[in-house]
């Protein structure tokens, strides 16, 4: 029986902990620093509202610069509670909110920032409208959306989750190939598409550690294909 994707992140919260969200802290992958240094860098002023969406640990939460004033937000209270426990810890500061993203509790241009990471991918092109017409809805105008997911356009990604879907290891929801997300921005009236960057060469390879030939194999290949990072951010704008 296929399960629902509440159900494959409920399952996945179980095997996280407050420490195991500490340590990502602590050591956060190359993709996750260059996301949010990307971020901070295009917000210069940094006493701004933000949210991240679909939170789940929190992490990059975390990692942002202190100055934002931070909300997350998850359907998963198991999520919701192990980030306000690590936040606690870490003596930082957030609101917290268990809400569905397709119809949040939260009023019109509440936000200057919306953002989130390994997300929208999950979705169809009609759901992903209906989450940019949402994520529109609570945006201040002339604030801006940051919107990263998984580069499928990037063969050596590509080959790694089709492989583990392939002998069903994979541990995620399943994921859509998105490019830029251009089209479905058009739909949203008032936004508007600003730029796709790719991040993280380094986090690329790592997704076929689980053969060392493979992976061999691409770290070879791409000193001639130039291969496209993992991870791909759009930057949209409320006009």
């Amino acid at each position: 029986m296929k399960r629902s994707q509440e159900e494959i992140w409920l399952e996945h919260t179980k095997n996280i902990g407050v420490d195991n969200i500490i340590y990502e802290y602590k050591n956060p992958s190359p993709f996750q620093i260059q996301f949010i240094e990307y971020i901070e860098t295009n917000e210069c002023n940094l006493n701004k509202k933000i949210i991240e969406i679909g939170c789940e640990t929190g992490v990059a939460s975390l990692i942002l610069s202190d100055k934002f004033q931070k909300t997350l937000l998850d359907l998963n209270p198991m999520a919701i509670e192990l980030c306000k426990r690590a936040f606690s810890e870490l003596r930082k500061k957030a609101d917290f909110i268990v809400a569905d993203m397709f119809d949040m509790p939260i009023d019109n241009g509440s936000f200057d920032v919306i953002f989130n990471a390994g997300v929208i991918e999950h979705f169809s092109f009609n759901e992903r409208i209906g989450i940019l017409k949402e994520y529109s809805r609570i945006l201040k105008s002339g604030g801006n959306m940051y919107i990263a997911f998984p580069n499928h356009f990037s063969l050596p990604y590509r080959v790694s989750y089709l492989i583990y879907n392939l002998f069903s290891k994979w541990p995620y929801p399943m994921e859509y190939k998105i490019l830029n997300l251009k089209k479905e921005i058009s739909m949203v009236d008032g936004l508007q598409f600003e730029e796709r960057i790719v991040l993280s060469k380094e986090a690329l390879f790592s997704w076929l550690s689980f053969s060392k030939l493979f992976k061999n194999m691409f770290v070879f290949l791409d000193k001639f294909l130039n291969f496209e990072g993992y991870l791909t951010v759009v930057k949209i704008a409320k006009k």
